[in-house]
Parts: structure tokens; C-alpha cells; sequence
């Protein structure tokens, strides 16, 4: 804390400790002063009170009440509260013994005064003032904690936000040299052949290029897009393989204008063909996506090669691993994930709500 913040914090206490005392003042100038005529000898007597009445103020809060009551140690609380109050009646008590020899030391002033109030209702006027300032200054103390709080809550949930962004971006950012990696591949295979099916191969890894590398950058696309791809990406490898892959396929005729995250099912459908098919043999591709009430459906069936490894099926590299984990930041407990091998077949099948809770994260 600098010179200038400390001296502001400094003025703006004792702004509060003065503004404390003037409605002390008012407030036992009228308390002690409302059935007689003449309210000098009550403001003289509550100035006479002001010094234990502010000592008390203060112990209460900003020592007894943050100390004990804000930290729950309830017992120290009342055991404090307790001495506060004995000791506190001492010093009334003696604060008004003199308040009353001095007023009765004036000439200008009767005995009108003194027949007014007893020391119990002294004792009340204190505590009224006492209990009302404590109360404002917990209710303060307690707004500002609660303040410090959600600042420090949103600044977690910031911050978890911030690393979750972080990590999709870096899932992207991995899945695009991965797949492309793979769909370069093809193309090359298919040049190495001389296929005559290559320039329609190249055009159709541009589009899935142009969706990848720009499409990817928003938090959601239409479904529609992303079957859209889904379909040149099946094209572009019955180009290549020919007679050799059996392709079925089922899409639903309209998307009601459905939102989901970019590149969840090209992944996974490019993930069959580098785990499932073999150069030697017929492989086979079961595609379906079906939309019900709320929930997208996608099912992936292939057939495999029994000489992969289990582990290699089970965990299916960097895009399968990076699929599960958008998953998980993306639509925690909106989706459901089975994969499983089965008679020949490897198969992913995978149900997720169209409204996920955390659009939001790009």
C-alpha cells in the first residue's frame, strides 16, 4: 500500500469514527433528552457516554464479531460478548456518575435531568447504539466477503474456462495434421496407381481442407455440414479402393437445423478406415446417423483386420484418444461412447444431445 492509499484509507476510518459518534450524539441527545425542555444537559451526558459507547463499537466490530462470530467459533463469541458487557457496565456506570456531578455543577441547570433517566435505561441507550452500528458493520463486512467471494468464483471459473479453451484449441490444432496426414495418404496411393480418379480425389480433399482449416475455428456447425464431409470423405475413399469397400451409409433427410461441435464424427469414420482395412482384402464400412427427439446417434461399424493388435483397436491413435477428450470438455454427461469389437467388427457407437451445456467453449 502506497503513501496516498494509506493516507485515503486512514481518512476514510476516521470519516466513519466521526460520522459514528455525530449520530451517537444525536441519538442520545433525543434519548435522554425527550421529556424535558432544555436538550443541552443530554447532548452534555451523552458526550460523557460517547467514550465507552465507542469503545464498544468498535470491539464489537471490528474485533469480537470478525473474529469469533465470521469464523463460527461461537462459544469464544459469547465468552467475549459476555466480558465485553460486564466490563461495559462498570464504566457506564462510571461514565454517568460524572456525567452527573458535572451537569449538577452548573448553575444554569436544574435537577430536571437527573429525575429522567436511571441507570438502566443508561445502560439500554448504550446497548441500542452498540447492537445497531454492530449490525451495519457485520451486515457490510458480511456483503464484502460475499463480494470477495464471487469475485474469486468467477475468477476460477474464468480461469477453468480459459484452460479448457486452451485444450480444444490444442485438440484441433492436433487433429488437423493428423487427419490430414491420412487423407494425403490416400491421395498419394491413388497417384502411385495412376488412377485416373486422382484429380477428383484432390478435389475432394480441398473441401474437407477448407472445413477443416476454416470451419473448425467456430464453437458449432450445422449438422448438415458435418455429414456433408462425412460423405466426401466415404467418396473419396470408394475412389481409391473401387470394388474392394463395401460402403453403407444412412443419413437422416433433414437436420432440423441442428448445432454440434466440428470435426466429432470425421474423426472417428477416418479412424475405421486406417485401423480396419487392409490392402489385400474387401473391407467393409457400416455408416448411420439417425436423429430422435434430442439426441444425434452415430453408429460405425468395420470390419478389421485380425492381424492389428487389440490395443491398436482399442485405443485407435491420437484421433480416437482426441475425440473422447473433446467429448468429455464439450458435453460432459451429454454423450454416451461405446466402442467395442465384435465378431470381426469394430464399432462405435455414440449418442449426444443436441443441446450441450457448454456451447459456450470455442
Amino acid at each position: 500500500m502506497n503513501k496516498k492509499s494509506l493516507l485515503l484509507h486512514i481518512s476514510k476510518k476516521l470519516l466513519e469514527q466521526a460520522s459514528i459518534c455525530l449520530g451517537a450524539l444525536l441519538f442520545f441527545t433525543f434519548y435522554f433528552g425527550i421529556t424535558i425542555s432544555n436538550l443541552g444537559p443530554a447532548f452534555t451526558f451523552g458526550a460523557f457516554l460517547l467514550p465507552v459507547t465507542m469503545g464498544m463499537v468498535n470491539v464489537f466490530s471490528f474485533y469480537i464479531i470478525p473474529k469469533f462470530l465470521f469464523q463460527q467459533k461461537y462459544f469464544w463469541f459469547a465468552l467475549y460478548t459476555i466480558y465485553a458487557i460486564v466490563i461495559s457496565i462498570f464504566l457506564i456506570a462510571f461514565s454517568s456518575f460524572y456525567g452527573f456531578i458535572y451537569i449538577n455543577s452548573l448553575d444554569s441547570i436544574g435537577t430536571e435531568f437527573m429525575l429522567t433517566k436511571n441507570l438502566y435505561l443508561i445502560m439500554i441507550g448504550v446497548y441500542i447504539v452498540v447492537l445497531l452500528t454492530s449490525f451495519f458493520s457485520a451486515y457490510r463486512e458480511n456483503h464484502k466477503v460475499r463480494l470477495r467471494n464471487q469475485e474469486l468464483q468467477y475468477a476460477l471459473l474464468n480461469g477453468e474456462l480459459l484452460l479448457k479453451q486452451e485444450e480444444l484449441s490444442y485438440l484441433k490444432m492436433q487433429i488437423h495434421p493428423h487427419f490430414l496426414f491420412n487423407t494425403l495418404n490416400t491421395i498419394y496411393g491413388s497417384a502411385i496407381a495412376e488412377s485416373k480418379e486422382t484429380p477428383e480425389l484432390i478435389l475432394k480433399l480441398s473441401n474437407l481442407l477448407d472445413y477443416i482449416l476454416y470451419q473448425t475455428q467456430k464453437s458449432l456447425v450445422p449438422l448438415e455440414d458435418e455429414i456433408s464431409h462425412l460423405k466426401d470423405y466415404l467418396a473419396l475413399e470408394k475412389l481409391r479402393h473401387g470394388d474392394r469397400l463395401q460402403v453403407n451409409s444412412s443419413f437422416p433427410e433433414e437436420s432440423k437445423n441442428l448445432m454440434i461441435a466440428p470435426m466429432l464424427f470425421l474423426p472417428l469414420l477416418e479412424n475405421s478406415f486406417k485401423h480396419g482395412k487392409s490392402q489385400s482384402t474387401e473391407a467393409f464400412v457400416e455408416l448411420k446417423i439417425e436423429i430422435h427427439e434430442e439426441r444425434i446417434l452415430f453408429f460405425l461399424r468395420n470390419s478389421y483386420d485380425e492381424t492389428l493388435s487389440t490395443k491398436n483397436l482399442t485405443s485407435s491413435g491420437i484421433g480416437l484418444q482426441n475425440i473422447k477428450k473433446r467429448l468429455n470438455l464439450l458435453y460432459p454427461n451429454y454423450h454416451l461412447l461405446n466402442i467395442r469389437k465384435s465378431d470381426g467388427y469394430f464399432e462405435v457407437d455414440l449418442q449426444l444431445k443436441t443441446t450441450p451445456p457448454k456451447t459456450s467453449v470455442s
